[in-house]
């Protein structure tokens, strides 16, 4: 009787484990049951019992803070070399590019692994100098250079210095040659390459009266005139003829009648315009004109309009004609072309030993050659 009591007794708690096993079974692990109180307690504890069935999910939660850059990855191999791209034409600023695909406003963006990234495009840069065949932004004016020492070109190393030079070289007609100064700046001169065994440099030359020779300072200093007619070569041209080495000096003069007369002096030079262009002049050597020059050796070049003379008055503006004046003149082969002989005083073409204060020659030369 108490053994079926018992039976009867157990039973809920026989129902209970097995719907736990039950349960249990249906998951992997069943959960940890200890029936406590068989013998004479009708309480089941369960220490720890399966989980539950999951939930339903819940909402999204909000977006978390953006994370930190990682660092970068090693390069990759690079690439296959593509294609060439067509000629690029002029118009498109990048000589040897991508032809008109490539902007002309197109900037360099970097180099990377030999080749310059242009606006998206790659063009391959030269390695050996890392530089691309881009017109990139005009840089800023870099400061000025030292001026550099006069060079030599090959015409004036090897070209002549003087009509003589060019005598010895083969020239040996009269007439306009180039020589070069000793600053290498060519000049152009008349060559007399017949008189007295030629070679001659014609600085100053009377004609026809083509040409007006009562001028200002600036004027001689330049020289003026024409090559087919009458001419003053220039002071400073003058100066730089004759500044180095020694140069013999020769007048030559014909009047109306044909008749010629010559005056040969040793040495000639003219000095610079800082001391006024002063006659350097050398001994007399001969000639049938006489000598009407040495009066005038060691002074100035005068004017009309720069009086450099010893005179009260203007020697230069008294007699018509710029000259090296000292007291006035023995010559005065700037004068006014007077066609022979004239009333006026010595304000033609004279010299005073060859026809006198009042003739005025109608030819007229002075000529340089180095000795």
């Amino acid at each position: 009787m108490e053994a079926s009591s018992a039976t009867v007794a157990m039973r809920p708690t026989l129902l209970v484990i097995a719907f736990l096993c039950t349960t249990a079974s249906m998951a992997d692990t069943c959960p940890e049951v200890k029936v406590v109180g068989l013998e004479g307690s009708d309480k089941l504890t369960i220490l720890r019992g399966c989980p539950g069935l999951p939930g339903a999910p819940g909402p999204k939660g909000e977006a978390g803070a953006n994370g930190g850059r990682g660092e970068r990855g090693p390069p990759g191999p690079p690439g296959k070399a593509g294609p060439p791209g067509p000629k690029a034409g002029p118009e498109d600023g990048v000589p040897g590019a991508l032809s008109s695909d490539v902007p002309k406003a197109a900037h360099l963006r970097g180099v990377q692994g030999g080749r310059a990234v242009l606006s998206g495009l790659d063009i391959l840069c030269i390695r050996i100098s890392l530089s691309c065949l881009i017109s990139g932004d005009r840089g800023e004016r870099g400061p000025r250079g030292e001026k550099g020492g006069a060079g030599q070109s090959p015409s004036c190393a090897a070209g002549p210095r003087t009509c003589k030079e060019l005598l010895t070289r083969g020239h040996f007609l009269s007439g306009w040659h180039t020589i070069y100064l000793p600053d290498c700046r060519p000049l152009t001169v008349l060559c007399d390459m017949d008189t007295d065994g030629g070679g001659w440099t014609v600085f100053q030359r009377r004609v026809d009266g083509s040409v007006d020779f009562y001028r200002d300072w600036a004027a001689y200093k330049r020289g003026f005139g024409s090559q087919l007619g009458e001419f003053w070569l220039g002071n400073d041209n003058i100066h730089a003829l004759t500044a180095q080495g020694t140069n013999e000096l020769r007048v030559d003069l014909v009047d109306f009648g044909g008749d010629r007369q010559f005056a040969k002096y040793a040495s000639f030079r003219m000095a610079s315009e800082l001391e006024e262009y002063r006659l350097v002049l050398g001994a007399f050597v001969g000639g049938s004109a006489g000598d009407s020059l040495t009066y005038h050796n060691n002074h100035s070049f005068s004017t009309q309009d720069q009086d450099n003379d010893k005179s009260t008055q203007n020697c230069a503006e008294r007699y018509h004609g710029a000259w090296w004046h000292f007291t006035c003149h023995l010559s005065n082969l700037n004068g006014r072309y007077l066609g022979g002989a004239h009333d006026s005083f010595a304000d033609g073409i004279n010299w005073k030993s060859g026809r006198g204060y009042n003739y005025s020659y109608k030819v007229s030369e002075m000529k340089v050659r180095p000795t």
